[in-house]
C-alpha cells in the first residue's frame, strides 16, 4: 500500500515528478527487454539525427610485406554513411481517483505492469525488426543433428545442430565470432527436443531437470515472442570482439523512458503517461544469419 501512496506523491525533483512511480514503471519494463539488450547504446546529445559510418565492401585483414625503401600501401577500404532520425513512442493509462482512494493495488499494478510491458514489446519488436531485414545470410533449416552414435537424425520443423553450426559457420566466414541465439518459444521448443541439450549423462547439463537451454556451442541463447515463429537468429553482437568491424549496430537513445503524471481534473484522474525516444540500427548484416522453415506452431 505504501506504494500507492508514494507514487502518486508529488515531489519537485526535476524532469520526473513522481519519482516512486518512474522507478516502478522502470523495473516493471526492464526485465521485459532482450533483443535490445544485444544493442550498445549510443546517447545522441544534440541534434535530432545521427550520422554512423560502416565498411563498405572491403574485408581485406592482411597487411603485405613492405620492401625495404618501397612504398607503403595506403588502405582503400570504402565506407558509406547511415543517418537515423530516433523517433518517439508514447502511451497512456487512467487511474481513477476511486482506485487511488481505496488504495485497489491489484488494478493500478496491472495497469502499470501492461503500460511497461508493452513499451518493453515495442522497443524489442523494433529492435527485430531491423536485425531481420538487415541479415546478410539465410538458409532453410533441416532440422538434422547428429546423434550420439554417429548417425544423423531429423525432427521436421526443428532447429538442428548442423542448421545451427551452418549459420555459425557463415558468420565466422567474415572473421566474426557469433555469441547469440534469438529463438520463439516454439522453435526454443524443438531446441529442448534435441537429445544433445537433454540427455546430461552424455552431453553434460540435464535441460530436462533444470529447464534451461543455458549455451549452443558457446552462443548465449535469448527466447522472445517478438521473433516469428520460424525463424531463428544467429547473430555476433560484438560482445566477443573480433579483429573485424565490430558490434553489429546500435540501440541510440535521444530520450530515455520518462514518466508524467497529470491529473485530469474533468475526470476526477490521474493519466499516467510513458515515452522514449529512440531507434535501432544494424551496421554490419554480415554478423547475422536467419534460420528459416523451422516450425511456426
Amino acid at each position: 500500500m505504501s506504494f500507492v501512496r508514494d507514487a502518486l506523491s508529488w515531489s519537485d525533483t526535476g524532469a520526473v515528478q513522481y519519482p516512486a512511480l518512474h522507478k516502478k514503471i522502470v523495473e516493471l519494463c526492464m526485465p521485459s527487454l532482450v533483443v535490445k539488450k544485444l544493442f550498445p547504446e549510443f546517447p545522441l546529445i544534440a541534434g535530432k539525427t545521427v550520422t554512423f559510418v560502416k565498411q563498405n565492401g572491403s574485408r581485406a585483414a592482411a597487411i603485405s610485406e613492405v620492401s625495404e625503401g618501397a612504398e607503403i600501401q595506403m588502405d582503400f577500404t570504402p565506407y558509406t554513411t547511415v543517418t537515423i532520425t530516433p523517433y518517439k513512442k508514447g502511451l497512456r493509462e487512467r487511474i481513477s481517483r476511486e482506485n487511488i482512494e481505496d488504495l485497489y493495488i491489484p488494478v493500478i499494478e496491472d495497469q502499470l505492469r501492461r503500460l511497461a510491458r508493452r513499451m518493453a514489446y515495442t522497443i524489442d519488436k523494433d529492435c527485430m525488426t531491423v536485425i531481420d531485414s538487415a541479415a546478410a545470410n539465410s538458409s532453410a533449416g533441416t532440422g538434422t543433428s547428429l546423434g550420439a552414435t554417429g548417425t544423423e537424425f531429423t525432427i521436421s520443423g526443428g532447429l538442428g545442430t548442423k542448421d545451427i553450426l551452418k549459420a555459425k559457420a557463415a558468420i565466422e566466414s567474415y572473421n566474426f565470432i557469433p555469441d547469440s541465439i534469438l529463438l520463439n518459444p516454439i522453435n526454443a521448443r524443438d531446441v529442448m527436443y534435441l537429445p544433445q541439450f537433454s540427455l546430461h549423462m552424455q552431453y553434460g547439463e540435464p535441460v530436462i531437470q533444470t529447464g534451461i537451454i543455458g549455451t549452443i556451442y558457446g552462443m548465449a541463447v535469448y527466447i522472445s515472442t517478438v521473433v516469428s515463429a520460424g525463424t531463428a537468429y544467429i547473430l555476433s553482437t560484438g560482445q566477443n570482439l573480433s579483429a573485424a568491424y565490430s558490434p553489429m549496430g546500435f540501440f541510440c537513445i535521444k530520450r530515455p523512458l520518462m514518466s508524467e503524471v497529470e491529473i485530469k481534473k474533468e475526470f476526477d484522474s490521474v493519466d499516467v503517461t510513458l515515452t522514449t525516444r529512440y531507434a535501432p540500427v544494424v551496421l554490419c548484416g554480415e554478423a547475422i544469419a536467419k534460420v528459416t522453415n523451422l516450425a511456426s506452431t
